[in-house]
């Protein structure tokens, strides 16, 4: 059984610091990276684009989006196993609810600056999947600090 690396992935930054993180401990490892993004969505009961989510025809347009987005930053893996997967849901749930079932090893989660009332109001996704996962977490700060939380 190989060593399984999640990496939950934003999209909105086109090179984050976790990817090259878990690139080079999966070749250290011989380990297989599992590429996701987690689409934040909060179903609706009107037929319109709303900020707090989107109605299902329009769901599967972003979802489709985001499967080839997502295949543009496994491609940038060279020499390790690479697969993606796109759900949908709250991020830190779906994060640690993927680990669960894909019998992840470790995750690599990038953790964005933001500033301190909203880390207090909101949480971070980073924080709660650290708090959360059965397995090791690794924090990859913006400014290439690198943290591990061993969470079993």
């Amino acid at each position: 059984m190989s060593y399984i690396v999640l990496v939950p992935v934003d999209l909105a930054d086109d090179h984050p610091r976790e990817i090259r993180f878990a690139a080079d401990l999966a070749r250290v490892r011989s380990a297989e990276v599992l590429l996701l993004h987690v689409i934040d969505y909060v179903p609706t009961v009107l037929p319109v684009e709303l900020p707090a989510g989107y109605p299902s025809p329009q769901l599967d347009v972003v979802r489709a989006s985001a499967e080839r987005k997502l295949a543009t930053v496994a491609a940038r893996f060279e020499g390790v196993k690479v697969r993606t997967i796109v759900e949908i849901g709250t991020a830190a749930h779906e994060i640690v609810a993927c680990a669960e079932r894909e019998g992840v090893d470790q995750i690599v989660v990038g953790s964005h600056s933001r500033n301190a009332l909203a880390r207090m109001v909101l949480g971070s996704v980073a924080e709660r999947v650290a708090r959360t996962a059965s397995c090791p977490v690794t924090v990859v700060h913006e400014k290439d600090a690198v943290h591990e939380k061993d969470a079993s």
